[in-house]
């Protein structure tokens, strides 16, 4: 009973209330000039009209529901019930009951007293609604019953009428409670959505800084970068051909060269500042894509490249991992396969996220010791051992290398 109340739940209740006064004055005015009434008939009719009466008046009073808060909701609810029972119970007072005048006004409840059924599948469960079912048509069943005073084949049917009115508040019920659930899902889905779209947002956002930082990058690095490498070059060609006498002259060419050259390390700085970092910047697929497709151009080697966007994003160190045993595989090719073609593929299935490098280079023995001062498949294998991933590489020689790396997520 802590949810938030629906939005306008109160207001509709509102009307209900003022439309429940209304119904049953004009029952009490009926009545007055129609049937001849006892006076506990007569009280039972106020009484309806003062319940009604007074639940419109709490439902109208702001500082209440300030002062109850949570509790506000509840209690009119539990109130209101208490007291529709209590006035099906003023009947059994009356001297001259019969049972078919107690159906027949039971009855004419009916339309008022399922209201509330609808309020309480639409703010809270269905277990709510349940509970306010029994205790309004058990309460009728057992008054039923006194009436009859024992049971009989012909009692039975009368005995039967609260059972199958609680049927019906208990299928209304089911169905409002049904459509509330499916609601609040879409507007959870809603939510998620939206949230979703923020964040390829802020990545799409990102991605064009990144952009925008390389290509400031690779302008620096083919205007300025060039320009004063090849300025620092002239310099020193220049300091070669100046006479050891003309001092002045080689102690300008000397400043001018170390400013220059204070000038390209300060743009290179500026270049490895600029230039985007690989994992932060594009994620995990365009990083490992673009490392891929640099091996790729470097070599003139022809490629196969299959990369699935993840189902979800990975942990950093688990990005971190993938990332650098690709980028390692990928040097050893660089640098010992002798490779002209190459396979890769990043794919993830049933939450299981998967990594495939392979070439067609002069392959090795894996068996075989790598010698002093080469770690690259020892450090691969820690890395994936690091993270809990399986890392498999296949390879020998001549027929070329295979390096597969599997990732299961623990949801």
């Amino acid at each position: 009973m802590k949810r938030p109340l629906e939005p306008g739940l109160l207001r509709l209740f509102r009307y209900f209330s003022l439309i429940g006064l209304l119904y049953f004055s004009a029952r009490w005015v009926y009545d007055d000039v129609s049937v001849t009434r006892t006076a506990v008939i007569a009280f039972q009719s106020v009484y309806y009209v003062i319940i009604h009466g007074f639940l419109f008046l709490s439902l109208s009073f702001s500082w209440l529901e300030r002062k109850l808060k949570d509790k506000y909701f509840p209690l009119i609810l539990i109130g209101y019930t208490l007291a529709m029972v209590g006035g099906s119970w003023l009947y059994l007072l009356e001297p001259n009951r019969g049972i078919t005048h107690f159906i027949s006004q039971s009855y004419s409840l009916v339309p008022i007293l399922i209201v509330p059924v609808v309020f309480i599948a639409w703010q809270y469960d269905y277990r709510s609604v349940l509970l306010y079912t029994i205790v309004t048509n058990l309460s009728d069943f057992i008054i039923t019953f006194l009436i009859i005073g024992h049971v009989t084949l012909e009692s039975v049917p009368l005995l039967t009428l609260p059972v199958v009115r609680a049927f019906a508040f208990a299928l209304v019920g089911f169905i409002v409670d049904q459509l509330n659930e499916k609601q609040r899902e879409q507007k959870h889905k809603l939510v998620l959505a939206n949230m979703q779209l923020g964040q390829y947002a802020n990545t799409l956002e990102s991605l064009a800084t990144s952009r925008e930082r390389n290509r400031l990058a690779r302008e620096l690095h083919d205007t300025l970068a060039h320009t004063l490498s090849g300025i620092s070059v002239n310099l020193e060609a220049l300091k070669t051909m100046v006479p050891d006498d003309q001092t002045e002259v080689t102690a300008m060419l000397d400043n001018s060269l170390t400013a220059s050259r204070r000038g390209l390390d300060g743009t290179r700085r500026a270049l490895n500042d600029l230039r985007a970092q690989p994992l932060e910047d594009l994620g995990l697929e365009l990083a490992l894509q673009t490392l891929v497709e640099s091996l790729v151009e470097r070599h003139e080697m022809l490629s196969e490249i299959h990369i699935s966007n993840l189902v979800q994003i990975l942990p950093p160190n688990i990005e971190q991992a993938f990332y650098r045993i690709a980028q390692e595989s990928l040097e050893n090719i660089s640098m010992h396969a002798s490779a002209n073609r190459i396979f890769f593929s990043l794919q993830e299935e049933e939450g299981i996220v998967r990594m495939e490098i392979r070439d067609n280079g002069v392959g090795f023995n894996p068996l075989d010791d790598p010698g002093p001062g080469h770690y690259g498949l020892r450090g691969m294998q820690e890395r994936a051992t690091s993270i809990g991933a399986d890392l498999e590489v296949t390879s020998q020689p001549v027929t070329g290398t295979i390096v597969r790396l599997s990732w299961e997520r623990y949801i």
